[in-house]
Order: structure tokens, then C-alpha cells, then sequence
């Protein structure tokens, strides 16, 4: 049984006390490893700098497992530098570690009540994914403790630069089901 988050009298007799029990738990959190191959798999292995859209024709300098060197297309500048001869897998997973602690800090900052290991997870995966776009209207549904209602608002940050990518969607969905049901499933 979980420790007590809590004791309360109750109305009907002055003596009595009941224990509030929680299965979720409480901070502080940390991702899993089950995060970290989750979150690898979807960002996959680029040994040389990118552009994160892949093609080439914009999106952000990144490199590894999805780690943002920079703003805007390669272009030569000075924060490419030492990335110039590329990363290997551990450093990649060395830099994917780091970069999701900026998520995770978030995540124990912002998020009030108790969560499940997988539910703290897949938020991370979700601020990690989504960067400095705005999330906090996810956020402050977690906070309200409607924990049924994050799967579906997941759902609604499925575009990027006004397409909707078919991966994109197909993460939300990834991460949604881990809210939901605990299942880190990463296939695509």
C-alpha cells in the first residue's frame, strides 16, 4: 500500500482520522530509462548535423538524438563548429539525457498533483518534443486532476509550422497511449 499523502478528521466523530492514499506518486521525478530509448527512438540517430526536418531545406540545426544546436538551418556558424566531425551513439545518448532534463524541470516545477511513473514520462516526452512551443494549457489540464482528459489534449498539438506531419501524429498518439495506459511503444 502507498505512504499516506495525507490525514483529515472526519465530520462524524472528533476522534477519527483517515489516511489519504495515492498510487500515483510525488516529486520529485525522474524519467526512466524506458523514456530515454521511448524518446530516442522517435527523435533516431543522425551522426552529422541536420536540419530537423530532415530534407534539408529548413528547420533547426540538431544533431544525435534530435539535440537543437541552433535556430534556423545549418549555416556555418560558430555553434556548429563542435559538432563538425559528428557524435557517436553514446554521446548522443549522453546529450539526449541532458536535453531532457530541461523537459523534466518543467514537468516538477509546473505539475501539482501526483502522477504515475509512465504518466511523468510521457509529459517529459511531450515538453521535450514540443521545445518553446507553448504547453501550458496541457499543463494546467494535469493540474486540475482531469487525468482522463490528457490523452485526447495530447492529440490536439499535431502540427508544426502549419502542416501536420504524419510522424507528428503519430508521436502524440505514442504518447498519449503511454499516458493512458503505461505502454512505451515507440513504433512508427
Amino acid at each position: 500500500m502507498p505512504d499516506a499523502i495525507g490525514s483529515a478528521l472526519t465530520d462524524t466523530n472528533p476522534n477519527s482520522c483517515v489516511d489519504l492514499r495515492c498510487d500515483r506518486h510525488g516529486k520529485p521525478w525522474t524519467v526512466t530509462e524506458n523514456l530515454i530509448q521511448f524518446t530516442a527512438q522517435w527523435e533516431a540517430f543522425r551522426a552529422h548535423l541536420y536540419d530537423n526536418d530532415g530534407g534539408g531545406r529548413g528547420g533547426n540545426t540538431t544533431i544525435g538524438y534530435g539535440h537543437l544546436v541552433h535556430m534556423g538551418p545549418i549555416n556555418g556558424s560558430a555553434s556548429e563548429t563542435p559538432w563538425l566531425a559528428g557524435v557517436t551513439v553514446p554521446q548522443a545518448f549522453a546529450l539526449i539525457r541532458e536535453d531532457i532534463k530541461v523537459a523534466e524541470r518543467i514537468i516538477n516545477q509546473r505539475i501539482l498533483l501526483p502522477l504515475y511513473q509512465y504518466e511523468y514520462d510521457s509529459l517529459v516526452d511531450f515538453v521535450y518534443n514540443v521545445r518553446g512551443h507553448t504547453k501550458e494549457t496541457l499543463l494546467k489540464l494535469v493540474n486540475t486532476g482531469h487525468y482522463d482528459r490528457v490523452p485526447a489534449k495530447l492529440l490536439e498539438y499535431t502540427s508544426a509550422s502549419g502542416a501536420r506531419p504524419g510522424g507528428l501524429l503519430k508521436r502524440r498518439h505514442a504518447e498519449a497511449k503511454m499516458f493512458r495506459d503505461g505502454i512505451y511503444d515507440a513504433s512508427h
